[in-house]
């Protein structure tokens, strides 16, 4: 995994909230989940990498794990609604896909780096506490599930009254 020196987000910081559309036709905000669920804010630029639909897909045939891990999945990228409709709307995704098309998004959290990079995997607690960041500037960058488990059972773990449950990704 290639590592990104500069870091666009501050550690244990809450991250900047945004209100972008959906695929589904709501608005959708990382507020919505602050204070009950921890959150992974997936930011991949579809037209840029190949990989990036079944890293989506991925997520999804896990989701039940992130759920028991009391996590919620945003998924965010550049691409317009109808674009993203066309290349998710099939997949029955049962996180938000929502579309970055201004780039409010991409330039907040990706920053200076936003033209090298196909996207960023940002892990924050229930309270919006900015825990994990991972730019990636190719497909291979993409962190697998096992490395964003690994981040939130840390944070299960750090409230002594919660612990991890045992969860574990298929395939």
């Amino acid at each position: 995994m290639a590592e990104i020196e500069a870091r666009n987000l501050e550690m244990e910081k809450v991250v900047p909230d945004f209100i972008l559309p959906a695929v589904s036709g709501k608005q959708v905000s990382p507020r919505e989940f602050k204070q009950r669920a921890n959150l992974v804010i997936v930011y991949l630029d579809l037209d840029r990498c190949g990989k990036c639909v079944d890293y989506l897909r991925e997520l999804a045939d896990n989701y039940h794990v992130y759920r028991e891990l009391e996590t919620e999945i945003i998924a965010v990228s550049p691409q317009s609604i109808s674009d993203l409709q066309s290349k998710t709307g099939t997949m029955g995704l049962p996180f938000p896909v929502l579309s970055d098309e201004q780039g409010q998004v991409r330039r907040v959290y990706l920053e200076s780096q936003a033209s090298r990079l196909i996207g960023g995997i940002f892990v924050t607690d229930r309270f919006g506490a900015l825990r994990a960041q991972i730019l990636a500037q190719g497909e291979a960058d993409l962190p697998n599930q096992q490395t964003i488990l690994d981040w939130l059972n840390l944070i299960e773990m750090e409230c002594p009254e919660c612990g991890p449950p045992e969860a574990s990704f298929r395939g």
